[in-house]
């Protein structure tokens, strides 16, 4: 009776445990229409994002961006992963209202022994509960057939004592069908915790704020970092 109980409580935990199983990327035929609804009228920066806490410790977000940027610039940035370090991290930490972040990133840097990797450090600083978070994460470059769409699709390492149990995303972007100055992008991530303490001091209404701050740091950054590779680039052309 005592292995019996054993055995029923080990499947409890196992089913009390969520997990994110689908790795594999939706195809971009049924990405593209709601990502063509919310942005076709859209002539300036933009973005839009949905933050969801879905219970037993995960947590979703959905945002669609459009944004001027240089599609065969973004295609290759996207791709230099180990890149990523220098163009996401600069005011990563700075909100436009002063005030700070709860969600604070610490670093982002480089993995020495794969460059398709990223260690990112997190800092929890909420009231009366301060949590660091070290993970590492996977992104891949996805190319389908289509020239004018790719993704990029992130996973993250497995890890012992993390408050971050599972994860993982992927960012679609498009070419603007009007507009070939213009990108559109559509992203959707799943993190699931480990701690309900650490999921129940996190409201939506805080990192729905949160997330759009980074978004729209995160555009800056990156055509920043754009403007000035293209200017690096027609300096060194002859």
């Amino acid at each position: 009776m005592g292995y019996q109980k054993a055995v029923i409580c080990l499947i409890l935990n196992l089913l009390s445990i969520p997990a994110i199983y689908a790795r594999d990327l939706p195809s971009p035929d049924t990405i593209f229409p709601k990502v063509q609804a919310v942005l076709k009228d859209q002539q300036t920066d933009f973005f839009q994002h949905t933050v969801r806490r879905m219970g037993n410790k995960k947590i979703t977000l959905e945002a669609f961006v459009s944004m001027e940027a240089e599609w065969s610039l973004i295609k290759l940035i996207s791709k230099q992963i180990s890149e990523y370090p220098k163009w996401t991290f600069p005011h990563i930490n700075e909100r436009g209202d002063g005030d700070k972040f709860y969600i604070q990133f610490t670093s982002i840097t480089n993995d020495p022994n794969d460059p398709n990797n990223i260690d990112i450090e997190i800092t929890l600083a909420l009231p009366g509960l301060k949590i660091p978070i070290h993970r590492s994460f996977h992104f891949e470059p996805v190319f389908p057939k289509e020239p004018n769409v790719f993704a990029v699709k992130a996973t993250v390492l497995e890890s012992k004592d993390s408050p971050v149990q599972d994860m993982f995303g992927y960012v679609y972007f498009f070419k603007n069908p009007k507009n070939p100055s213009r990108v559109w992008a559509y992203s959707d991530i799943s993190v699931v915790l480990t701690h309900w303490l650490v999921y129940e001091s996190l409201p939506e209404r805080l990192l729905q704020r949160e997330t759009g701050d980074r978004i729209r740091i995160l555009m800056e950054n990156y055509q920043s970092f754009e403007n000035t590779k293209r200017e690096s680039d027609r300096i060194k052309s002859p």
